[in-house]
């Protein structure tokens, strides 16, 4: 049985920190109990400014899941529009794709993030646009390898000379053989946009500083690292443990 109940759950509780949280995340309401420690009113204490520390985990964990998401989704729209012209353009598009392909691999994401900002706005919109295109020659490669078995497997081969085609071929013969394999690319993915854009929030491209996000925290709270570890360990631990789950979501667990 695979495990992705647990993925989920945790999906399921980051959505609920998108909109609902104990206390208003970027409300400085308890200056008074600055860098106070875990307590009944304030589970996970009080930051250095005054905010509830559980309410902006929860709230970062929902944004970096949700915007980790987006940049799978625009990451898998990019890399399967390059296939596409791959497969639709002959020859000119078998030799200028992978070419482009390449070049592109070595483009670092934050060289990436920072030709954004000259033209776009610091922000999340930004940051997800850099981690999707930045992952995106990653996607299309990977597919393109699982494209060329399938297409060129005995199975295809049989189905194409009893006539089937189009789209009911694709959906009913090829997918159920491919998304063993976009599935795991999508965590693998996912797994590189959360990484890579908390990295890039934890920089200060993210543009507001108050923005809670778990990368952006750990840049928040690095100035309590002696008095108040806490602040640190707990954005660090929760990022750790998404990409866990993550992981742990393509594995089998074994059964009495």
């Amino acid at each position: 049985m695979r495990v992705n109940w647990l993925l989920a759950g945790v999906a399921a509780i980051a959505a609920v920190g998108l909109v609902w949280t104990p206390y208003d995340p970027l409300a400085q309401d308890f200056r008074e109990l600055r860098l106070a420690g875990f307590g009944a009113a304030h589970w996970l204490g009080v930051d250095g400014l005054g905010r509830d520390v559980l309410s902006r985990l929860w709230r970062g964990l929902g944004n970096t899941a949700g915007l980790s998401l987006l940049a799978l989704g625009l990451n898998f729209v990019v890399a399967a529009a390059m296939l596409t012209v791959e497969e639709t353009t002959g020859r000119i598009g078998r030799t200028f794709v992978p070419l482009v392909a390449s070049v592109w691999l070595g483009l670092p994401v934050i060289f990436l993030s920072l030709i954004l900002l000259v033209f776009l706005p610091p922000g999340g919109a930004t940051l997800v646009l850099a981690v999707a295109l930045g992952n995106a020659s990653i996607s299309y490669r990977q597919l393109r390898i699982s494209w060329r078995e399938q297409i060129r497997a005995p199975y295809v081969e049989a189905s194409e000379t009893m006539g089937a085609s189009g789209w009911g071929f694709f959906r009913r013969t090829l997918w159920p053989n491919l998304a063993p394999d976009v599935v795991a690319l999508a965590r693998l993915i996912f797994a590189l946009c959360a990484l890579e854009l908390s990295g890039l929030a934890f920089l200060g491209l993210i543009g507001d500083p108050d923005f809670p996000e778990l990368g952006a925290m750990l840049r928040q709270n690095q100035a309590y690292l002696t008095n108040a570890p806490w602040l640190l360990l707990l954005p660090g631990s929760l990022l750790s443990g998404l990409l866990l789950v993550v992981h742990l979501s393509g594995h089998r667990v074994a059964q009495d």
